[in-house]
């Protein structure tokens, strides 16, 4: 499809950011939701030097009331969407034992807000505009945790990410089964080490060893490209943690073909 216009959260660095260079190659349009100021204008730019148009919120996604008051903006400018990234998600320390009561639950909620409270508030706001679309796409951003051999639950740190990224799991499942008869699709891809901030943030040597972005942006809009006769609810794994970035993107292929 071509001009489409997708709606992107945590679209300011990483993964989000070649997601919205994608749409941009293809004439689309973005509408970004990120509290990151910088970031957004170096997105809104990459976009525009692609040949898209981006039009960012300076917000939190798991605020509910902004993301209200942004798809109030964004159903004045566009009369659909065609694809929806639940993308946004912080890793923190929301351990029990990581710092003082007040800090560790600040953390965890935080957590849970960035992933899982905004994948829901921004779903429920948009869906008014997927169900105007033709083949209206959702894909949640989930990690490689949801595979049993990576639960990972020895890094204490990561509680509160961990959690959203479960919810979000069972998410996808819900809401496939729910959006069925409006003609929506939900899948979720799910993923180990990709060179972004947030991971070069906690471990440089996996982000140079991981997978780059675009390789992920890549995958999303060949599930894009499927249409309504697309699989819908799946959760597609690739690219753990240990695996060369030559051996994702031969995984990658993989489900580019099924």
């Amino acid at each position: 499809m071509s001009n489409p216009i997708a709606v992107i959260t945590g679209g300011a660095v990483g993964i989000g950011q070649a997601i919205a260079q994608a749409v941009g190659e293809r004439g689309g349009t973005v509408f970004n939701i990120d509290h990151n100021e910088t970031g957004n204008a170096q997105t809104a730019a990459i976009v525009g030097d692609a040949g898209g148009t981006c039009m960012n919120f300076t917000a939190d996604a798991g605020n509910s009331e902004a993301v209200r008051e942004i798809f109030d903006q964004i159903a004045q400018q566009a009369s659909h969407i065609d694809l929806l990234v639940n993308n946004s998600a912080v890793w923190n320390d929301s351990s029990l034992t990581g710092g003082e009561y007040d800090k560790q639950v600040k953390a965890f909620q935080g957590a849970i807000n960035s992933c899982l409270t905004a994948a829901f508030c921004c779903t429920m706001a948009s869906i008014q505009l997927l169900k105007n679309a033709s083949a209206p796409l959702i894909i949640n951003m989930n990690t490689e945790h949801m595979d049993e051999d990576h639960y990972l639950s020895y890094i204490v740190d990561s509680t509160g990410y961990d959690c959203a990224k479960f919810g979000l799991w069972r998410l996808t499942q819900t809401w496939a089964a729910e959006l069925a008869d409006h003609n929506i699709r939900v899948n979720e891809l799910c993923f180990g080490a990709v060179d972004t901030p947030m991971l070069r943030a906690v471990s440089p040597e996996k982000a140079d060893a991981g997978m780059k972005p675009k390789d992920l942006a890549d995958l999303v809009f060949s599930i894009f490209d499927q249409g309504s006769d697309g699989a819908t609810g799946k959760s597609h794994f690739f690219g753990f943690s240990g695996t060369s970035r030559e051996e994702s993107l031969k995984q990658i292929r993989g489900l580019q073909l099924d």
